[in-house]
């Protein structure tokens, strides 16, 4: 195969016969930090936030242009760092994700407090920091406005807001019900309904310690599209055109977009799974039918429709790019601000990235520990995994089927089709009915596209410890996160003294 280097993606390559993950061997790293581990790498990092930060800002000369990353996606502190040197502001939600954000040495200034429940204490260390909260429940503002006479400080807030979207009506990938985004939307919890914004709008504007500097929107991942974006604009413009009519002529200093770009190799799928829900009620009543047939005679047939039929493909068409969204969105935005003769000038626009930014600079490395295979009464074949979909529960919840490639033998031809497993007592179908080549115990896989949502949703199902983290740069590769120990795993529980009796 001699020095043969075939490039994957920016920081992906196929170089003599293994994976690497910029110039680091995958096979080298599970050799050095053991198996399964998270990898990262420093270089997709910082190019993604690069791409955001450019593209936006090239879209939006009227104003200054804040990237301002879901730390939720990814709050390991290491790759946090790594975006506040690259200038980047934070979406917090939760008290802990605030103090990950002021650990990381983020600007306060464009840190935004968001999410509902919000109690007195977090409020508190918001104003204290200097940050933005965005306000998400109808009592909300009275709570700020306590804090901050308390305080004795100026409190910047805004709402965050729930436009309606009549205009998009293709299926959302948010529920688990087939609907339209435009029902979908009204699923989302977040956000103050119209009815009440308009209210609590001008009584913000009276307050002494309270300056409302703009809006926020966030929808959630509900389609992948650039015509999704491009409505939602438009759609989001409206309303702040009916609230500066209510408000008496009210222009906002700032607005945010949220996040909800999707990864470019794209493994959500509850959009694919909605799909087979036809097949399968084609498939169901042949499968009855077939019974005349005779039990052999059955599974026979269903071993080889089975093979032929369900066999899944992760997905291989890429979606638009970030310039491609960038261009769309604020052109949009920036239509629906003429029309409605909205002030452009000097407005900070800001865009809260999550999944698009960290995904695909992650990977998730894991052994064959055994393989299992079985002719009757139906052809089915297992490659289990050390590791399982526990640690990869946000994927797991949105039935990702990510794209993989066997990090040690990448050029293997496949040979027949098996559900990768985890080793959970669950089914733990990681990556089922996918196509695979002859594996042996000690062969690696990397699950590609891990880096959002995943390592920071892991749990502990049947006491499994979690994996470390590892953070690659260039030729250099170093612990981020550790992985946990039994000790650890087992460190919250008490048991008391009358129970050990």
């Amino acid at each position: 195969m001699g020095n043969e280097v075939r490039i994957v993606d920016e920081s992906l390559s196929i170089r003599d016969g293994h994976l690497f993950i910029e110039a680091c061997d995958t096979v080298h790293l599970v050799e050095k930090f053991g198996s399964p581990i998270f990898v990262f790498s420093e270089k997709m990092l910082r190019s993604n936030i690069q791409r955001f930060k450019k593209s936006f800002q090239d879209n939006w000369p009227e104003g200054r242009v804040t990237v301002m990353p879901a730390i939720k996606a990814n709050v390991t502190l290491a790759t946090r760092r790594i975006l506040t040197q690259e200038g980047a502001g934070v979406d917090v939600y939760s008290p802990g994700e605030l103090v990950a954000a002021l650990e990381s040495g983020a600007n306060p200034e464009v840190i935004s407090v968001n999410g509902g429940g919000k109690d007195k204490e977090h409020i508190r260390n918001a104003i204290k920091a200097g940050c933005r909260i965005t306000l998400d429940d109808v009592d909300e503002l009275d709570l700020v406005e306590k804090v901050a006479d308390e305080l004795n400080m100026k409190a910047k807030v805004r709402f965050r807001v729930r436009p309606d979207f009549p205009n998009l009506w293709r299926p959302t990938a948010f529920t688990l019900e087939l609907v339209p985004i435009d029902l979908g939307t009204q699923a989302y919890k977040n956000g103050i309904p119209t009815e009440h914004v308009i209210e609590l709008g001008k009584r913000a504007l009276k307050m002494k310690n309270v300056e409302l500097v703009g809006f926020h929107l966030h929808t959630g991942r509900h389609h992948d599209t650039l015509w999704y974006w491009q409505g939602m604009m438009k759609q989001y413009v409206k309303l702040i055109a009916t609230l500066k009519k209510e408000w008496g002529g009210y222009e906002p200093k700032e607005v945010s977009i949220g996040g909800g770009f999707p990864i470019p190799r794209d493994p959500f799928g509850r959009m694919m799974n909605r799909l087979d829900a036809p097949l399968f009620m084609v498939f169901f009543p042949i499968m009855a039918f077939l019974r005349i047939l005779g039990d052999r005679a059955r599974y026979a047939t269903l071993s080889t429709v089975m093979q032929l039929i369900l066999t899944r493909t992760p997905n291989k068409k890429l979606a638009p790019t970030i310039e491609d969204f960038a261009e769309a969105t604020m052109g949009s935005f920036r239509k629906a601000m003429l029309q409605h003769k909205l002030n452009m000038k000097g407005l900070h626009f800001q865009v809260e990235p999550g999944r698009s930014l960290y995904g695909n600079a992650g990977i998730h490395l894991s052994t064959v520990l055994k393989t299992k295979h079985q002719k009757k009464p139906i052809v089915w074949n297992w490659v289990l995994l050390d590791t399982t979909y526990f640690f990869l529960t946000g994927g797991t919840y949105e039935q990702h089927l990510h794209d993989f490639i066997w990090a040690n033998k990448p050029d293997a031809r496949p040979v027949m089709t098996a559900d990768i497993v985890g080793r959970s007592c669950y089914g733990d179908r990681m990556i089922p009915e996918v196509r695979v080549p002859d594996l042996q115990s000690g062969d690696i896989i990397a699950i590609l596209d891990t880096g959002a949502y995943q390592e920071v949703s892991a749990s502990n199902f049947n006491a499994l410890p979690r994996p470390a983290t590892i953070l690659v740069n260039g030729s250099s590769a170093e612990i981020i996160k550790k992985a946990e120990t039994l000790e650890d795993v087992f460190r919250r529980d008490v048991v008391p003294e009358r129970l050990k009796k």
